[in-house]
């Protein structure tokens, strides 16, 4: 290709006519071919050679619309950016809550002596749950009680709290098992144990984790020390009264055993 210009200020390929085909209207343009208008920017545009201006009076450059691109709008109307919002867009959760209960994502999990009865796996939804007759749904425990603590002073006074099977923990915190919360002379964690073991229906006390000390009848406990009925664990300033319920006249193991005879 050899690009040349004419007086005119057009460009054209020189090897393809022999004139300038704008300067002659067009009559020497391959009609077959698409024509290309490509400015030579190696060479910098003299005064008046700007695309969409022309040289007017005073030497002064003046604009000339013919010359403009051609465009479906008018050179005098505004462009206006466009843009998306995305203030409708709706947020995704980066979680999905899961329909399985906490602490039960598998089966993998520990399940306790009464738990077939009183908190049922996931996997046994199904299954209709045996419970004594005559005893409503919505009446039925999370966990059997076999047996109770009873303040005898402080600030809870006159209040009971039940005991499960296994470990339970007595201190000052609403996570405890035994939650003496308004009472400071209380280690918050694990002041005192409390234990039920259900196949020799055996109860005993003994320290927790603190550094605080427990008593059985004003006896310091520093290991495992059986628990009879009307015995008084002391724990800070507050004496808690024993009561068992479980025992070779009823314990909850015989009373299942009976329930799932009659099925």
């Amino acid at each position: 290709m050899n690009l040349c210009r004419c007086e005119n200020g057009h460009f054209y390929d020189k090897e393809k006519y022999a004139s300038c085909p704008h300067c002659a209207g067009g009559s020497a343009a391959d009609s077959g071919l698409t024509e290309a208008f490509t400015n030579d920017v190696t060479q910098p545009l003299g005064f008046g050679e700007m695309p969409g201006f022309i040289q007017g009076e005073n030497n002064t450059e003046q604009y000339d619309p013919a010359n403009l691109p051609l465009s479906d709008k008018s050179a005098d109307e505004k462009t206006e950016a466009v843009y998306q919002s995305f203030e409708d867009t709706p947020t995704v959760p980066l979680t999905i809550p899961s329909t399985v209960p906490a602490g039960m994502e598998d089966d993998d999990y520990t399940v306790g002596i009464y738990d077939d009865f009183f908190q049922p796996s996931p996997a046994k939804e199904t299954r209709q749950n045996p419970i004594p007759p005559r005893m409503p749904a919505a009446a039925k425990a999370s966990a059997p009680c076999v047996g109770w603590l009873i303040a005898m002073g402080g600030e809870h006074i006159g209040t009971d709290f039940r005991l499960k099977a296994g470990k339970n923990f007595i201190g000052r915190s609403s996570k405890m098992d035994v939650a003496l919360t308004e009472d400071k002379s209380v280690s918050r964690d694990r002041h005192a144990i409390v234990v039920y073991e259900p196949k020799a229906h055996l109860y005993l006390v003994q320290p927790g984790e603190s550094s605080s000390l427990v008593y059985k009848n004003d006896e310091v406990v520093l290991t495992p020390v059986q628990l009879e009925a009307y015995d008084v664990i002391t724990v800070g300033d507050v004496n808690l009264l024993f009561m068992p319920l479980c025992g070779t006249r009823f314990n909850w193991g015989d009373l299942f055993k009976k329930i799932k005879s009659e099925e």
